[in-house]
């Protein structure tokens, strides 16, 4: 081979480096096909992650809303029973106050028949105290396990909107 030959040999296997390179690197059509299959499974798995967690917090965002529901309730019954306990105390003071007021009466009643009528007023206050003194004790173990339930209710509200939160960063950090 000649010098001449040998450059134009060269200057060709120079010029075909960059179109041989380029060949390897660009995918040949069945190539292609195969990084395309690959894309479209990763698409298709990354929609059904997405459609999964979407059916999660669905169905946490229903129960959410239920647990919601049973907390109000719980609350309300509480709110009640507080209600009916203090109307009760009042009544007990304002009866404990008349039951005095009839004790110290009798002490200055000097007729049989005035005496007589304190009597059975003052035994009818004692019985009715004691009467609402049993409803009272019954309204505060009502409100204790009132109580007890709202912190039920409460704390199942609190995990549910625990595992929202997570599902939603679950959702931030796939995006």
């Amino acid at each position: 081979m000649t010098t001449r030959s040998l450059l134009v040999l060269g200057a060709l296997v120079t010029g075909l480096g960059p179109a041989v390179a380029l060949a390897q690197a660009t995918p040949s059509p069945s190539g292609m096909v195969g990084v395309l299959i690959q894309e479209i499974r990763l698409l298709r798995q990354a929609l059904e992650r997405q459609s999964a967690a979407a059916a999660r917090a669905q169905l946490l965002i229903g129960r959410l809303t239920l647990q919601d529901q049973r907390t109000a309730r719980a609350k309300q019954a509480v709110e009640r029973l507080e209600s009916e306990l203090a109307g009760a105390s009042r009544e007990r003071d304002e009866l404990q106050a008349a039951a005095r007021e009839a004790a110290e009466s009798l002490g200055r009643v000097s007729d049989d028949e005035g005496r007589e009528q304190l009597e059975r007023q003052t035994r009818m206050l004692r019985a009715r105290l004691a009467s609402l003194q049993e409803d009272i004790s019954q309204a505060q173990s009502r409100l204790l396990e009132a109580r007890q339930a709202l912190e039920v209710e409460t704390s199942g509200h609190e995990d549910l909107e625990a595992r929202l939160r997570d599902l939603d960063r679950e959702l931030q950090g796939g995006c």
